[in-house]
C-alpha cells in the first residue's frame, strides 16, 4: 500500500536497501537542502529532550533507536525496547514520543495519510513500510546528534 502526502515524505528505496526489502520508503528531504517543518534542528530536539516529560520506557526507545545499526529500527524492535511485544504497540508508544517532542518545541505533525501515531513518528525518523504492519525507521540525523549531546548514547 502506498501512502502519500503533498507536504510529507517522498518515496525512495535508500533505507530499504539496508534492510533488503522491496517495499515503499518514505524519505525525509533532510538529506537535501530543505527540511520539512516537522523535522527539527539539533537545537530544537535538544530543547525538546530537556523539557518533554518522557517516561523511562520512552527514553529506552530513543536510546535503542540511537544505538541501532545505521540508526535504523523496526516497530517490533521498538516494542521490545519498551518491554512490550508487537510492532503495533511499538509504533503507538513511539508515536507518543514523537508527539511529546513535537509539542515541546512547536513542530507540526507530518501531513500524511497514515495513522496519527505513525505520522507522529515522522518527527523522529523517516519510515518505510515493511511486510504486514511493521515499519523500518531511520532516525533523523539532527535528532541523533541531539540525543548524543543530551547523554542518550
Amino acid at each position: 500500500m502506498l501512502y502519500s502526502s503533498h507536504a510529507g515524505p517522498a518515496v525512495s528505496v535508500r533505507a530499504n536497501a539496508r534492510r533488503n526489502t522491496d517495499h515503499f520508503t518514505f524519505t525525509n528531504p533532510a538529506k537535501t537542502d530543505v527540511q520539512p517543518a516537522y523535522v527539527g534542528s539539533v537545537e530544537q530536539y535538544q530543547q525538546a529532550l530537556s523539557v518533554a516529560e518522557l517516561s523511562s520506557c520512552e527514553r529506552d526507545m530513543l536510546r535503542a533507536h540511537l544505538r541501532a545499526p545505521d540508526h535504523c529500527i523496526t516497530g517490533l524492535e521498538l516494542a521490545f525496547a519498551a518491554g512490550h511485544f508487537g510492532p503495533r504497540i511499538g509504533h503507538k508508544k513511539y508515536g507518543r514520543v514523537g508527539r511529546k517532542i513535537a509539542m515541546a518545541v512547536g513542530l507540526p505533525q507530518c501531513d500524511t495519510d497514515v495513522s496519527d501515531y505513525l505520522a507522529a513518528i515522522f518527527t523522529l525518523a523517516e519510515g518505510s513500510q515493511l511486510e504486514a504492519e511493521d515499519w523500518n525507521w531511520e532516525l533523523h540525523p539532527s535528532l541523533a546528534a541531539a540525543l548524543a549531546k543530551s547523554g542518550f548514547s
